[in-house]
C-alpha cells in the first residue's frame, strides 16, 4: 500500500508536470506551423551528413568517459571503456525519466560496477555538469563577441543571450571557487556542513555519514593534473557536439557562421537545465529554432529552423536513449528497494 501512495503522490505528479512543461513548449515550438514546408525540409536533407555528425556525436561522448576517468582517479582509476556504458546509462535514463533521475541511475551503476560509493559518484557527476557550465558560458562568450563584432555578417545576438552569458560567468565562476574551497579545504567544508545542519531544526541530528564521500567526490579539483585532464577534455566533448550540430545545419542547408552554432548549444543546454522535462522535449526545439531565426533568412525559414531542431534533438536524443537502455537491461542493475543511504551497502567487488 505504502509503495502505491508514493507511486502516486510521487511520480505521478512529477510525470504531469514534465509533461506540461513540455506541452507548452511544444506549442510555442510548432504555432502557425506549415507542416509541408517542414516535411519538404527533412526530405531535402542530406543523410550522410546527419550520419556524420551521429558519429561525432558519440566520439564526444566517449570523450565524455575520459573526462570522468580524470575525475575518479584520486578515488578509482577506471578505463574510459568501462565508464562508457555507465554514461550512456545516464544519459539514456536522463532521456526517458523527468528530473535528471539519469544522474541518480548513473552513480547507482557506478557503484554496483565498480564500488564507488553512490555520494562520492553523484558529486563527480555534479563535477561533470559545472565543467559542462564552464563550457557553455564560454560558447556564449565567443558567439555573443561575434554577434558584437559582426562576424560574417552576423547581427546582434540579443539582450537575452547576453543576460544568460553574464549571468553564467558569475554562476560558474562562483561554483568554482567554492569546490575548489572545498576540495583543498576538506575539514573546514566538513565542520561548515555539520554547522549548517545544527542551525536548522529540521536537520539537526541528522546522520551525514555521507558527507565525506560527497567531499572526496570533488577533491579532483585539488590535483592539477586531474583539473587540467577534466578541462581539456570537456572542451573537446564540447568542440565534438558543435561541430556536430554544425554538420547537422549543414544537411539542413542553414549556411550560419560556425559562432551560431555555439550559440544554439548554449541555449538549448541552458534551457534544460531545468530537471523537469524527459530529455528536454519541448524547451530544448524552442532555444534552437528561436536563435536559428535570428540569423536566418528566407521564404521558408521557420519550417527549416522546425525541421533542424526537431532533427538535431531526435539525433541527440534516441540513439543514445536506446544504447543506455540496453546497457541497463545488460548490466541488470536492480533499481528498486535499494537502500537510501549512500552508505548503506556494503562495498561490493569490483568487476
Amino acid at each position: 500500500m505504502k509503495a502505491w501512495v508514493h507511486h502516486l503522490t510521487g511520480r505521478f505528479p512529477r510525470a504531469v508536470v514534465g509533461l506540461t512543461v513540455s506541452s507548452v513548449f511544444i506549442v510555442f515550438f510548432l504555432r502557425n506551423t506549415d507542416f509541408s514546408g517542414v516535411a519538404d525540409a527533412f526530405r531535402d536533407a542530406d543523410l550522410l551528413l546527419i550520419l556524420a555528425a551521429v558519429a561525432v556525436y558519440f566520439a564526444g561522448l566517449y570523450v565524455r568517459a575520459i573526462r570522468w576517468h580524470y575525475l575518479l582517479r584520486h578515488i578509482q582509476a577506471i578505463p574510459p571503456y568501462k565508464l562508457f556504458p555507465i554514461i550512456a546509462i545516464g544519459f539514456g535514463t536522463n532521456n526517458v525519466l523527468p528530473f535528471r533521475a539519469g544522474e541518480v541511475i548513473r552513480a547507482h551503476t557506478l557503484y554496483r560496477r565498480h564500488g564507488v560509493r553512490r555520494a562520492a559518484g553523484l558529486s563527480s557527476i555534479f563535477l561533470t555538469r559545472v565543467f559542462d557550465g564552464l563550457m557553455l558560458t564560454l560558447f556564449l562568450c565567443v558567439g555573443v563577441g561575434a554577434s558584437l563584432a559582426g562576424f560574417e555578417g552576423m547581427g546582434y545576438a540579443g539582450d537575452l543571450l547576453a543576460a544568460a552569458m553574464a549571468f553564467l560567468v558569475f554562476g560558474v565562476s562562483a561554483a568554482l571557487v567554492l569546490i575548489y574551497f572545498i576540495a583543498t579545504h576538506p575539514q573546514e567544508a566538513g565542520r561548515i556542513v555539520h554547522r549548517i545542519f545544527d542551525a536548522l531544526p529540521l536537520l539537526r541530528g541528522r546522520e551525514i555519514g555521507w558527507l565525506d564521500s560527497l567531499i572526496e567526490g570533488l577533491s579532483a579539483t585539488a590535483q592539477r593534473d586531474l583539473f587540467l585532464g577534466a578541462l581539456w577534455t570537456s572542451a573537446l566533448a564540447w568542440g565534438l557536439e558543435a561541430l556536430m550540430y554544425f554538420l547537422v545545419g549543414e544537411a539542413f542547408g542553414l549556411n550560419v557562421p560556425f559562432p551560431v552554432y555555439l550559440l544554439i548549444a548554449a541555449a538549448a543546454n541552458i534551457i534544460i537545465t531545468a530537471p523537469s522535462t524527459s530529455g528536454g522535449v519541448g524547451p530544448f526545439e524552442w532555444a534552437t529554432k528561436e536563435v536559428v531565426l535570428i540569423y536566418l533568412v528566407g521564404v521558408n525559414s521557420e519550417e527549416v529552423a522546425i525541421a533542424y531542431a526537431a532533427a538535431l534533438h531526435g539525433l541527440v536524443l534516441i540513439p543514445i536513449a536506446v544504447i543506455g537502455l540496453f546497457f541497463l537491461w545488460l548490466y541488470q542493475v536492480p533499481l528498486r528497494n535499494e537502500p537510501t543511504s549512500a552508505e548503506a551497502d556494503p562495498q561490493p567487488q569490483p568487476r
